[in-house]
């Protein structure tokens, strides 16, 4: 759990900044959720599945009930759906928030972290995958981070698996294990597979990564193609919208948590774990709240892109100005100058330690304040100020009555 001083925080809200106006370019709600959530309802069966437990926060509060902190930002938002049940379908909302896991500290992973997340609800149909996608792509041009997304269909793999051997019971531990092939190697996977009881069949269809493979394989079976019909579908849309390059199918896309059901989706970058990633899960919200509604998203790692591209982004102050009186007699003079720019809705800083000149010139430089403005006596008997650039070093007089030039200069 980490600190962020200001110009990392400066950052951190522009790539959050960023993530909330593609969201709403799309047409997403805002919505928030609490920290804490019932313990209850953050380990329900069928929801994230047993491994996430060990990650959660979980505590008792003075009235000894079971607590936890949330872990992701889409169990809440099933909570709220379930719970609401006038909401106008599609619901789509976005929620930017921290969330905890009680993980390994490592390189880019953290126990308090921050979430992006966008969910489109009471949607069955790809057109929200390819909502997600498309918005997605928007949120990489616009960070300007090179990176792609990989998809799959839970519904794909668990045909595969099928096929391959793998009993109806043993798919969510399978799917686990396959989960762990790009951080620990296939080897692993096999290992975990069959200390498990589990056919290791499946590994071979999905390294080759075969789509025509998977359907003959699927066919000769007679199970299910629905999963593979769908990311055809989806490949269409995406195709048709010059997004294909963005998307590269992998087979053994698993994703981790329990809750999915449908297409599944990371976003990679060339080095590092991914930034961003999520799927459909459209039995989550019935665990709740009794009626099923079909329900997908995408949440984006906040600090995870901000560990990417943190030497890229802008760290500059907002404060455009900073005001500096020549004494200490021209304080009230200086503070009155300082709330007017303020009301142009120019940022303006005031010199609070009534500090020497050259002083003041020192800090507004090392904090990269663009201009300082100087009240002297002299300035203020013919009602003007300094102006000075503190990049260049020019200096410009300006009445007091002619505020409205800064908005110009500025």
């Amino acid at each position: 759990m980490r600190d962020f001083l200001p110009e990392k925080a400066r950052k951190k809200r522009f790539i959050e900044e960023t993530c909330r106006r593609i969201f709403e370019l799309y047409g997403f709600e805002p919505l928030e959720t609490p920290i804490v959530e019932e313990l209850e309802l953050l380990t329900k069966k069928g929801s994230a599945g047993s491994e996430i437990e060990d990650e959660i926060y979980a505590f008792e509060d003075k009235s000894k009930r079971k607590l936890g902190l949330r872990f992701d930002l889409t169990v809440p938002l099933a909570r709220v759906v379930a719970s609401n049940k006038e909401l106008r379908m599609p619901f789509k909302r976005y929620q930017i928030g921290r969330v905890y896991r009680y993980d390994r500290p490592q390189a880019k992973r953290y126990r308090e972290f921050t979430q992006a997340d966008v969910d489109i609800i009471g949607v069955s149909s790809v057109l929200a995958e390819f909502e997600l996608i498309a918005l997605s792509c928007d949120i990489m041009q616009a960070l300007k981070i090179d990176a792609y997304m990989v998809i799959n269909s839970r519904m794909l793999l668990e045909s595969l698996a099928l096929a391959s051997n793998v009993r109806k019971e043993q798919l969510a531990d399978c799917f686990r294990a396959i989960d762990k092939a790009e951080k620990f190697g296939w080897g692993f996977v096999e290992k975990e597979l069959e200390e498990k009881g589990i056919a290791t069949e499946i590994i071979d269809i999905v390294k080759r990564n075969d789509l025509n493979a998977a359907e003959e394989r699927i066919k000769e079976k007679k199970l299910s193609m629905k999963g593979l019909e769908e990311l055809r579908e989806l490949m269409s849309y995406l195709e048709a919208q010059q997004l294909s390059d963005f998307v590269r199918i992998e087979l053994a896309l698993a994703r981790g948590l329990d809750y999915y059901t449908g297409i599944v989706m990371e976003i990679k970058i060339a080095s590092g774990p991914s930034i961003g990633g999520g799927g459909r899960y459209d039995k989550l919200i019935g665990l709740y709240g009794g009626r099923e509604l079909a329900a997908t998203g995408i949440s984006f790692g906040v600090d995870r892109i901000l560990d990417t591209i943190e030497d890229k982004l802008p760290g500059e102050t907002k404060t455009k100005v900073f005001v500096i009186a020549v004494n200490k007699e021209l304080t009230m003079q200086a503070l009155e100058l300082t709330q007017n720019i303020r009301k142009l809705g120019i940022s303006a800083e005031l010199d609070l330690m009534q500090r020497s000149i050259s002083k003041n010139l020192e800090y507004a430089n090392k904090r990269g304040i663009p201009y300082a403005i100087i009240l002297g006596p002299r300035e203020l008997q013919a009602k003007q100020f300094k102006l000075r650039n503190m990049e260049s070093g020019e200096e410009l007089l300006i009445g007091l009555n002619e505020l409205e030039k800064l908005k110009e200069i500025l």
